[in-house]
């Protein structure tokens, strides 16, 4: 079909490295932490200052996710068609390897609360930003030259999920199912990423043309 991938690209396998390192890290949580729950905790609070494994988690598990997700988007730059605005999209969809790095350097306390440590503050300012910059430039991204309008419909509705989701999961009413948004919102974000292969200069023909 002239509207999906047709070659393989060199992208697809940081791609699903990154899709399981992702899920393993949930799986591996769970193992460790006898007492973690997906549902009303944040990912963060896997590495929570004073948590089972705090440290470990940050260095094994959110760093090298961080890596792997900036050589994902490193990686897919020469094969995408973004330019100007787009680009800029592109640009800020980096903010998700940020987000991790931020997780692990400037860890949250034990329940992640909206005041804490001077560690906490800075985690809370690094998550708000990744979370809009990266709904932002997912945004941005329908902007991308010569792109089918499933295509630019998808990202319109990814990045208001990530956006309204953000809102959602930090509302004190919903702290019970906090951590089940989020993992939502990581999905999305996600497919974010697997979205990058509808975007190669192969396939420009098959869309519009702005």
């Amino acid at each position: 079909m002239e509207h999906t991938p047709t070659k393989s690209s060199p992208v697809m396998p940081q791609l699903i490295i990154l899709t399981l390192f992702w899920v393993g890290l949930q799986l591996v949580a769970t193992w460790v932490k006898d007492d973690f729950s997906h549902v009303g905790q944040y990912i963060s609070e896997i590495n929570a200052t004073g948590s089972t494994a705090a440290g470990a988690f940050g260095w094994v598990g959110f760093i090298p996710l961080a890596l792997i997700s900036f050589g994902v988007l490193l990686t897919a730059r020469p094969h995408l068609r973004v330019k100007g605005i787009s680009h800029l999209g592109w640009s800020l969809l980096f903010f998700y390897p940020v987000a991790y790095l931020g997780a692990a350097l400037a860890p949250c306390d034990l329940g992640c609360p909206a005041d804490g440590s001077s560690s906490q503050a800075l985690h809370n300012i690094i998550s708000i930003v990744s979370y809009f910059g990266f709904a932002l430039g997912t945004l941005l991204l329908t902007f991308t030259p010569k792109t089918t309008w499933p295509v630019r419909c998808a990202f319109v509705l990814l990045s208001l999920i990530i956006a309204l989701g953000f809102v959602l999961m930090i509302n004190p009413e919903l702290t019970e199912v906090r951590g089940a948004m989020q993992r939502y919102v990581e999905l999305a974000q996600l497919v974010v990423f697997w979205l990058l292969l509808w975007l190669k200069p192969e396939e420009a023909n098959g869309g519009s043309d702005e």
